[in-house]
């Protein structure tokens, strides 16, 4: 039976019998003083309601979209339980499962009060987006940081009733709806909503913010909010505010319809908080750096272009389609994520796609990232090992990377990978249906609304191998099995060909100085070598640096009997084809030496290269929908 279809065994996949625990109807009343975010804490207040007898409260620890067990409970600073009458209860944090408190509620008691005070992660660049971060200018609340709920009940049967306190002067912005009067004193009264929806819907705040209502076409609206310490920061250009209204139109035009009420981008303009990134139902959290939006240059880099379609294309793979086994009743239930090449490899083609589509970054632009990536991944010699459905089993595993040979051990190819197989996907469905099909038809199909099923709709494979053969009858099962679940000699390139291209190394740096285009690094389809300030960070295995012994870590000081440049660097490689070798003397710890690298090839640098006798897949694929 397809899980898309029974909305019975839907319906189960968010109900977990457990342990009875007394919460009741009338639901949590939390409230969040967030006034020293910028000293980085958080207090918060839940009135909880109980019965007597042992009360079990869970720090939320899984949520969708970090895809691993990250709730730091470890940024608890403060946890007190009283009754009513203010008598303090002793608690015990269960030895195996530190994610959990237990409690004793008196007889006579109806209703507990927690205070919960929390270490905010301090500033910093690469924040994860599930974390509660603040300057003295701005910051993001994530509502999971700032709460326990008792075990038992399903995180939707939970209702929640929220108030917040921001410092003086801070504006806000969520997908929540507040209620038209303010709270008591200066706090922020939000409307009810179930603990599975709170935690959905981050918050961003402070002193300067600026949102922009995005044209929508025929959609439900959708609003751009941005916060910065800098007021210039939020000044988007007329031209800038129109290439997201036309992220909304093609995504729109792409599935055909939303499942949401209205859409809200939250971006924060941060150098201090850095780039981050995650998905929610009926918005995003996103952050890009103080100039990420109002620098062409850098808003045409890769990771910013991508950046806000993603986490918006998300909204429909990932947060309403989601794979049935990382649908769970609450925050603490682990999640089973070997779909992931589903749900984050397929939101990487509909992002990058989208990005295009939209006019983020142009066509051209874009196929010197795809270069990029298909230069990466070619050089994963892990693959060899593990298969690409591991990559996404042990999804956390690699969230945090280690700094050496991560080439052999394979991080969350899921992404890049898993996008370059939908890029496959799309290229046979057009060539099975004499192009009368493609990937637009597929989402069309897989990502409408199921019946019975508003806010998540859970999938197995059968159903995304049903929903394939419905668009294009071909064997989608064995197809998507070879790819995904046995391991691989090489990356299957395949999909190049069949996107109307080839790869080939050129002399010359393709689009150079062209904007998002990244440094040159002469070194990395020569000698298989990355090296930013000398420094050895990568060696890919099998090409000729690797083979001359180098190794992460190592500092090279000097190339060819010279001290160590980029531009000497350049040249050395340059001369390698009539001296046959590239000299470089290294520091390896406490030890100075010279590794000779046999090479005579020159500079080499890979491209996508069109095929004139064959259909130009990819431009077709890139084209926009809508005007």
């Amino acid at each position: 039976m397809s899980l898309a279809r029974s909305v019975a065994a839907a319906a189960a996949l968010c109900i977990v019998v457990g342990p009875a625990t007394g919460a009741d109807a009338a639901g949590l009343a939390l409230e969040v003083d967030a006034r020293e975010l910028p000293r980085h804490l958080i207090h918060a207040t839940l009135d909880i309601p109980c019965k007597p007898g042992p009360l079990r409260l869970l720090y939320p620890k899984w949520f969708p979209g970090s895809h691993g067990p990250h709730g730091r409970v470890e940024d608890i600073a403060g946890l007190r339980v009283e009754t009513a009458a203010g008598a303090v209860l002793p608690w015990t944090r269960d030895e195996v499962d530190l994610h959990r408190f237990v409690v004793q509620v008196p007889d006579g008691t109806e209703k507990l009060r927690v205070k919960l005070d929390t270490v905010c992660e301090s500033a910093g660049p690469n924040r994860s987006g599930t974390h509660t971060v603040g300057t003295p200018d701005l910051g993001v609340i994530n509502w999971n940081t700032c709460l326990v709920y008792p075990e038992g009940p399903a995180a939707d049967d939970q209702p929640v009733s929220v108030r917040l306190r921001l410092p003086d002067g801070w504006k806000h912005a969520t997908a929540l709806k507040a209620h038209e009067k303010k709270g008591q004193g200066d706090a922020i009264a939000f409307r009810t909503v179930s603990l599975t929806a709170l935690v959905d819907n981050p918050l961003i705040a402070g002193r300067h913010l600026k949102t922009f209502k995005l044209d929508a076409g025929s959609g439900p609206p959708a609003f751009l909010h941005l916060t910065s310490e800098s007021p210039e920061a939020l000044n988007l250009d007329p031209k800038e505010v129109g290439l997201y209204s036309r992220v909304v139109r093609e995504a729109w035009a792409l599935f055909g319809g939303a499942h949401y009420p209205e859409y809200h981008f939250l971006v924060v303009c941060s150098d201090a908080l850095g780039q981050f990134g995650l998905e929610h139902l009926a918005c995003s959290l996103n952050g890009v750096g103080e100039r990420g939006l109002i620098d062409e240059k850098l808003r045409k880099g890769w990771w910013l272009a991508n950046l806000l379609p993603h986490e918006y294309a998300h909204s429909w793979c990932g947060k309403y389609r989601r794979p049935a086994a990382m649908i769970t009743a609450d925050f603490h239930a682990p999640q089973k994520t070997k779909l992931l090449w589903v749900y984050e490899g397929l939101t990487e083609y509909l992002g990058e796609v989208l990005s295009v589509r939209a006019g983020l970054l142009t066509p051209d632009e874009y196929k010197l990232t795809l270069t990029n990536k298909i230069r990466t991944l070619s050089r994963t010699d892990g693959r060899r090992w593990r298969p690409l459905e591991d990559t996404a089993v042990a999804a956390h595993l690699g969230r945090n990377p280690g700094n050496s040979w991560n080439q052999l051990r394979r991080g969350q190819d899921f992404y890049m990978e898993g996008m370059l197989l939908w890029y496959e996907c799309d290229a046979l469905i057009r060539e099975k249906t004499d192009g009368a099909r493609s990937l637009d038809d597929f989402c069309k199909r897989f990502f409408a609304a199921v019946p019975g099923q508003k806010a998540v709709a859970g999938y197995d494979l059968a159903d995304v191998v049903r929903d394939l053969k419905a668009t294009a009858d071909y064997d989608w099962e064995a197809f998507l099995r070879r790819r995904v679940t046995a391991p691989q000699e090489a990356l299957p390139l395949e999909v190049v060909g069949r996107l109307g291209y080839r790869l080939k190394y050129a002399d010359k740096l393709p689009g150079a100085g062209q904007l998002g285009v990244p440094p040159e690094n002469p070194a990395a389809d020569s000698l298989g070598l990355s090296l930013p300030g000398g420094v050895v960070t990568t060696v890919d295995p099998g090409l000729p640096a690797d083979k001359a012994g180098l190794a992460p870590g190592m500092k090279v000081i000097g190339v060819n009997g010279k001290r160590f440049s980029p531009n000497r660097l350049r040249d050395a490689i340059a001369d390698s084809v009539s001296r046959k070798k590239v000299e470089l003397l290294v520091e390896d710890g406490e030890d100075f030496r010279t590794i000779v690298v046999p090479y005579s090839d020159g500079l080499r640098y890979l491209e996508l290269e069109r095929v004139p006798s064959t259909p130009d897949v990819l431009g077709d694929i890139l084209k926009p929908r809508v005007k």
